[in-house]
């Protein structure tokens, strides 16, 4: 008899958690995929969630301070304008596709060598 009311506490219980509701993870208000592909290197892709920050972009968070402040605009990014960099030829073509905001974000551009492109997007194309 005690095993059986035993049992019934234990179904119980695990009844009672399992009906809790989920707490599910709110679905993030952007979603972009990113790629530098350098001419004669190595070609980075990551996923840029943001609202809330996350994904597999190493610096999420940096990134999506970025965007807020451009509304997700890339091409008006403009981080270090006066920066001084060597005029070494080593192309870079990026690309940021996605959503943002339930607006389709599509961008392209090819830089000159890395130091220009952080020059101009920053921590969005630190991959």
């Amino acid at each position: 008899m005690m095993r059986a009311l035993g049992a019934v506490a234990l179904c119980g219980a695990f009844l009672l958690g399992a009906s809790a509701p989920a707490l599910a993870t709110p679905h993030p208000k952007a979603e972009l995929k990113i790629v530098d592909a350098a001419k004669g290197g190595e070609t980075k892709t990551a996923w840029l969630n943001c609202g809330p920050a996350g994904g597999t972009h190493p610096n999420a968070r940096a990134a999506c301070q970025l965007l807020e402040k451009v509304d997700g605009h890339p091409e008006r990014l403009n981080v270090t304008p006066n920066a001084i960099c060597t005029k070494e030829l080593q192309p870079h073509a990026v690309v940021v596709a996605g959503q943002w905001h339930g607006r389709a974000v599509q961008w392209a551009k090819v830089f000159g060598n890395g130091c220009t492109m952080k020059a101009a997007v920053g921590a969005v194309l630190s991959l």
